[in-house]
């Protein structure tokens, strides 16, 4: 099978074409179904923003999957194999990724042949970026250097970097994602950002880790956007959606916000979400699905999950405990 990639968001397309699978469509996710007689999983694709974009693939192949890939644009990849067998070759040069192993490139204008091996689950979390989208990320001149510096150094290779048990773990966070709609793609888009943090840290090339000076100025734009998220926590703004209320660069936003607030903006939208829930069951007297709904869940599950990792119960015994205690109370009126 051959693709011929011209953005970075021809990848998913081209593939579906290819296999000639089913894609259920959900705002700005993607599902490819595999047929079965090409084996059985999924690709799910994210789109962030254009440049942008984050796919999570799940497939177990009938055969080896064997791909000519055309990339004649600029790719930027941080990905990881949670568990797969992966040969790759370009240029004259090969490269084997296997369980656990997370790998950057930077390739351009090049073929490059992929194949995957059949009867192995291949799970693989890839953070697909053009470039420029990557050095808006940059908190300075200083920071963009180094980034550059990313870029030239990984240019034209496929090189593995350090694995660590904190990526293992954002890693986890992406595949087993509960949330749905614009809560999902900020979820996402939050761990995207800690995935690259985790990666300059591990990286001898330019490591973007440790703590931030916060400015005086920066510390007003921070807490307005703590406010916004506080207005907006129904339905949530993106992160660039906020760095451009604030006036302030998204990188720099996300790592000053978890400075100063101690907790990330998904954090906070779940923390509003959480209590104002509590509101809604307690004083408006509402039902687990009115309130999911209210507070912005379209699903009731992942709405009681939130709220069981937030208050350690389900929100059906804490509706029953509610109104066990206001018959209680009524009963000692009525004495």
């Amino acid at each position: 099978m051959t693709l011929h990639i011209n953005k970075i968001h021809d990848l998913f397309d081209q593939f579906t074409g290819v296999v000639e699978g089913h894609v259920q469509q959900r705002n700005y996710e993607q599902r490819l179904i595999i047929p079965s007689h090409i084996g059985k999983g999924s690709v799910t694709r994210t789109q962030i923003r254009p440049g942008m974009e984050i796919m999570l693939t799940d497939i177990t192949f009938e055969q080896d999957m064997k791909l000519q890939i055309q990339e004649s644009c600029q790719l930027f990849e941080l990905s990881y194999c949670v568990n797969g067998d992966i040969h790759c070759e370009w240029n004259g040069k090969d490269s084997h990724t296997g369980t656990q192993t997370g790998s950057v490139l930077f390739l351009e204008d090049v073929q490059v042949y992929e194949e995957k091996k059949a009867g192995i689950q291949n799970q693989l979390v890839e953070i697909r970026f053009t470039p420029d989208e990557l050095l808006r990320y940059a908190e300075d001149s200083s920071e963009k250097r180094k980034m550059e510096t990313w870029l030239k150094h990984h240019r034209g290779n496929i090189d593995q970097f350090p694995n660590t048990p904190t990526l293992q773990r954002c890693v986890f966070d992406m595949f087993h994602c509960t949330h749905l709609g614009t809560l999902k793609r900020l979820y996402l888009e939050s761990k995207a950002l800690e995935f690259i943090t985790l990666f300059g840290e591990s990286d001898a090339y330019g490591s973007v880790g440790g703590n931030m000076i916060i400015r005086r100025d920066d510390i007003s734009k921070l807490k307005q956007a703590h406010e916004l998220v506080k207005i907006h926590f129904e339905q949530p703004l993106s992160i660039r959606e906020l760095s451009q209320r604030v006036g302030m660069n998204e990188f720099k936003l996300k790592k000053g916000f978890r400075e100063l607030f101690d907790m990330t903006i998904f954090e906070l939208v779940r923390q509003q979400r959480m209590e104002k829930a509590m509101w809604y069951m307690e004083v408006a007297h509402l039902n687990v699905g009115e309130t999911a709904v209210s507070v912005g869940y379209s699903n009731a599950s992942n709405f009681t999950t939130a709220f069981r990792k937030h208050y350690g119960c389900n929100p059906s015994d804490y509706v029953k405990r509610i109104s066990q205690l206001n018959l209680e109370q009524n009963k000692r009126f009525d004495l």
